[in-house]
């Protein structure tokens, strides 16, 4: 069976970090994005508690394939019906397949179907649903994949994700700001994006 399929089990207390000990927390790159994600986690759900009054509600979860997270709900708020801000940091292995399948190396590496490729995927996510029908339904994640080298494949990595709105009522000059404010944010990184 493929570990990144198993169960997440809930715990009691979010720990200090998510990261294995070791083979994550030597990472700086994995250490950094953890701190990153968590880090914004905190700030948002704080920034939401501030304007609606209405505390989240926190289940933090491991999984048996490896790694876990954070979950965390506000529902029937004063200005939300329901938000949502969640992030996991997650490891195990993946069949050689889905490797392919990721990162298009059709013909590279093992030929063994059963072959498992060790991975490593951390990332943040968020839905927030307004009571208000004038305001936007408001949508986004980012995360932080990686490959380890193994049966001839090579470690690969790559960040993703995205953000939209869904505005039932929809205002030009709330769609400019929107976008004109994520072009802002990402020409000061390159102006190609």
């Amino acid at each position: 069976s493929c570990n990144a399929l198993k169960p997440e089990t809930p715990v009691s207390k979010a720990p200090e970090s998510l990261l294995r000990p070791g083979a994550d927390s030597n990472n700086p790159t994995r250490v950094r994005f953890e701190k990153i994600i968590r880090d914004a986690q905190n700030y948002i759900c704080k920034a939401i508690e501030d304007v609606d009054g209405t505390k989240f509600r926190e289940d933090v979860w491991t999984r048996e394939g490896g790694g876990g997270g954070i979950s965390r709900v506000l529902q029937e708020g004063n200005v939300w019906e329901k938000a949502g801000v969640n992030v996991s940091v997650v490891h195990g292995e993946m069949p050689v397949d889905a490797y392919r399948a990721a990162t298009n190396a059709l013909k590279s590496g093992s030929l063994d179907p059963k072959a498992k490729v060790p991975f490593f995927a951390a990332g943040i996510s968020s839905v927030m649903h307004p009571r208000n029908p004038h305001c936007p339904t408001m949508h986004f994640n980012y995360r932080y994949f990686e490959t380890e080298t193994a049966h001839g494949l090579p470690g690969q990595w790559w960040f993703g994700g995205g953000t939209d709105l869904t505005p039932i009522y929809v205002v030009e000059d709330d769609v400019r700001h929107f976008h004109g404010t994520l072009k802002t944010v990402c020409d000061r990184h390159d102006p190609r994006f």
